[in-house]
């Protein structure tokens, strides 16, 4: 039988620009998961700035961000709990035109953080911004999606291959294809997505329009890729999908909390004996091998 792993979600809303406060937060649920058994624990999007790039001080709190990522490694080495500390905001020097100018980007980047030692086993900048980010961040751009091995085992020994994507990633399956074709188990989101999001014009055609895109794209996702979907979103609706079981531990809009969902890996192997999604991505005769890059 596969194992069964114990995912923390850790669903709250940040403060604004206020990082040490929120740190404290997320530190605080951190020990409590990990006091519970918890093998992996995972934050949301802007979790240590909260969104807000017009705020006066949020470049600054961006700064100030980027040093904590090892105070995350230091709790996960010292409570030895896998941590993906949702993204945080860090600062990059770019040269300008190969020359000796440099410019400051932005990159809202999400880390895996391997429990017992704190290494970090894969990173991933966001690719797909949504539209009010556009002006403040940047893109990964045309890197690949890559998976990457985690300390968690499967039942021969073997890693389970974990992947990691960021709130509207959500909304491009090419994304996960990538990660599945890539050896992914487990995929992992930070998010930060909030019921209005759809504009006042698509609320007032359905107030629940964002509901209906969270709780149906995480679920399909699941099934449509035969793996784990760990979402942990600032907005609401966090949860962990499973192929078969569908969406488990979900956490209501407005709740702050923390949800541990228990995730038997056997539902992976059961799903893909039956709809043998993977088999189908890894035969020669693939029909869409040519959309992915290997």
């Amino acid at each position: 039988m596969a194992p069964v792993y114990q995912i923390a979600l850790i669903q709250f809303d940040p403060k604004p620009v206020a990082v040490e406060e929120n740190f404290n937060t997320a530190a605080k649920y951190i020990r409590d998961a990990a006091a519970k058994g918890c093998d992996l624990v995972l934050l949301p999007e802007y979790h240590l700035t909260s969104w807000v790039p017009d705020h006066p001080e949020f470049l600054s709190a961006t700064r100030e961000s980027a040093s904590y990522l090892a105070k995350y490694q230091e709790l996960a080495r010292e409570l030895n709990i896998n941590i993906v500390p949702g993204t945080i905001c860090e600062p990059h020097q770019v040269s300008v035109d190969s020359g000796s100018e440099t410019t400051e980007e932005l990159h809202n980047m999400a880390h895996f953080l391997a429990a017992g030692t704190g290494d970090i086993c894969g990173s991933y900048q966001k690719k797909n911004l949504w539209h009010p980010e556009r002006p403040h961040l940047t893109s990964s751009g045309h890197s690949p999606h890559v998976a990457f091995d985690t300390p968690l085992k499967h039942a021969d020994g073997s890693p389970v291959r974990a992947g990691m994507l960021i709130c509207w990633d959500l909304a491009f399956p090419e994304a996960f294809r990538a990660l599945i074709a890539d050896g992914a188990d487990l995929i992992l989101i930070p998010s930060w997505w909030y019921m209005t999001d759809a504009g006042e014009e698509g609320q007032e055609l359905n107030p629940d329009s964002e509901k209906v895109f969270l709780e149906t794209a995480t679920t399909l996702r699941a099934f449509e890729n035969v793996a784990a979907i760990a979402f942990c979103n600032a907005g609401g609706l966090s949860c962990v999908a499973m192929p078969i079981q569908g969406a488990l531990g979900r956490i209501g809009v407005g709740e702050e909390k923390m949800e541990i969902v228990p995730v038997d890996l056997n539902v992976l192997k059961i799903a893909e004996e039956n709809y043998k999604i993977r088999m189908d991505m890894g035969g020669e005769s693939w029909h869409y091998k040519h959309t992915l890059s290997r």
